[in-house]
Parts: structure tokens; C-alpha cells; sequence
């Protein structure tokens, strides 16, 4: 199986497009994610080439770069998911709390759905969300779209995504309980 760390976002609502490389909790939210699918498969890094620092990261640590258009996450999922072939699984990397178990645990539950292409997302205070994890099983087309299912858990902070200030406040936050 195919790993894509998807890393080619425009860090806008942080204003940072490098933010991917924030430190938290002493290594970088791209770097924990690394560590958190190590061993699921050939990991890839994909972003854009305008994420210099992203790339030489990935570089540097011996990783294969995918570089998309940036256009947004769904264009750049099918374009990485282009090059890499199935069966891949996709993972933000700005989720710095993500841990193996919930990987794993994702993992078995898509075993048991048939469809192309599985998603993961969370339920948080009555409203659903889509966490950026997903499994694409099989490239299969249906009115230029891969079929999906969506599998819900409870939000927990393993899933917790740094999109904004208040979401970095927390991660900072979480860091003195580990």
C-alpha cells in the first residue's frame, strides 16, 4: 500500500505556507505524522512546488516527492493518487496527535467495505467532519468521480487538524500531556 502525506496546502488561515513544519511538541506536525504510518507502506510527500522547505524536508529524509498543482486537497489527492497507483492511503499532514492505533483501527474497518474509496470522519458536539484520511482501494470511476463511503468515529485528538491559531493554541496545549 501506497502512504501519501498530503503537505500542499497554502497554510492561509495560519499564514504560513510552510506549516507543515511547525514544531509541536519537539518535531515538526509533518514529521509525527511520518512516524505515525511508518511501516503501512511506501510513504510519499505531496505538495506543490512552491513549498521549497516542505520539499528539501522530504528530501532530506529520503522521501519521494509528489508534486501537485496545489489547487485544493481533492485535486491534489487525485493527482498524487495518479502517479501512485492504488491501493493508497491519504493522510493531512497537519495532524500532529495521529497515532498508529487509529491508523490501524481505520485500516480494519475499511477492510470490511467494498467500495473505491473509503474516508474517515469524526462526529464533534452533533456535527460531522471530515478528518483528510481516506483510502482509495481500487481506481474506479463513476461520472469522473471515485465512489466513497464515509466511516464516522467520535472526534478524539488524534484527529485533531492545525488549521487555525485556536487549533495550535490546543495542539501547544496537548503537548504537556504526552
Amino acid at each position: 500500500m501506497n502512504i501519501v502525506i498530503m503537505a500542499g496546502g497554502m497554510g492561509s488561515r495560519l499564514l504560513n505556507p510552510n506549516k507543515p513544519l511547525i514544531n509541536v511538541c519537539g518535531k515538526s506536525m509533518i514529521e509525527r505524522v511520518a512516524l505515525a504510518v511508518n511501516g503501512f507502506g511506501k510513504a510519499y510527500i505531496a505538495t506543490t512546488a512552491r513549498h521549497t522547505e516542505v520539499i528539501n524536508w522530504a528530501r532530506q529524509r529520503g522521501y519521494e516527492v509528489l508534486i501537485t498543482s496545489g489547487t485544493d486537497y481533492s485535486k491534489d489527492l487525485l493527482e498524487s493518487l495518479l502517479m501512485v497507483g492504488a491501493p493508497t492511503m491519504f493522510i493531512p499532514s497537519d495532524m500532529p496527535f495521529i497515532t498508529r492505533e487509529l491508523i490501524k483501527r481505520f485500516l480494519v474497518m475499511a477492510a470490511y467495505v467494498t467500495s473505491p474509496m473509503i474516508t474517515l470522519m469524526y462526529e464533534k458536539n452533533g456535527k460531522m467532519g471530515f478528518t483528510g484520511i481516506s483510502l482509495v482501494k481500487r481506481l474506479e470511476f463513476m461520472h469522473e468521480v471515485i465512489p466513497w463511503v464515509s466511516l464516522i468515529i467520535p472526534w478524539t485528538t488524534e484527529l485533531l487538524n492545525v488549521n487555525t491559531q485556536e487549533d495550535l493554541k490546543l495542539a501547544f496545549r496537548l503537548c504537556r500531556h504526552e
